[in-house]
């Protein structure tokens, strides 16, 4: 089973690119790294030519796990692989969030598409799908993750809007 979810959200940017490009910045992964609670974003690979652009980071939470969890992952916090696809052609992000716990065996696949909606107006759709393989909790730790998504996502479409305004046109 999994769990579906989607967000939309227009930025005033004076195109696709620049929010694209959004993602990939230091700076503005910094300001959404701070508001998420996540701290030590490392780069593990990165690439790029003329279609396509990736990178895969470690990042860590910085809120402690529950007690009965921390034995089990080494410093009591979660840290997940990030990998993000952007291909050009098609203003697309490919996501994939993997946290480091269970052997993989829960992940969160999503899409970022971009479009012009009108002169400085850039619509993006959010959507993905959460996958836990866990018996007797898969759909529980979806539908947790999901809530998490949908807290945070207003939060994170407002560091990005904060992000995109403080560049210069």
């Amino acid at each position: 089973m999994s769990t579906e979810f989607r967000h939309e959200t227009v930025f005033d940017a004076p195109g696709k690119d620049v929010v694209l490009a959004a993602y990939f910045d230091a700076d503005h992964l910094a300001v959404q790294d701070k508001v998420a609670e996540l701290c030590d974003r490392k780069v593990v690979d990165a690439q790029e030519d003329s279609t396509v652009r990736s990178c895969t980071w470690s990042v860590r939470s910085v809120r402690p796990l529950p007690v009965f969890v921390r034995p089990f992952v080494e410093g009591g916090r979660l840290t997940y692989l990030e990998t993000m696809v952007w291909r050009k052609a098609d203003d697309e992000i490919d996501l994939t969030v993997v946290p480091q716990i269970l052997g993989g065996r829960v992940r969160l696949t999503a899409v970022y598409k971009l479009s012009d909606q009108a002169p400085g107006k850039v619509q993006r759709v959010y959507k993905g799908t959460i996958n836990a393989d866990v018996k007797l909790f898969s759909s529980k730790i979806e539908r947790a993750i999901a809530a998490e998504i949908d807290k945070g996502m207003p939060l994170m479409a407002e560091c990005t809007r904060n992000w995109l305004k403080s560049r210069p046109s």
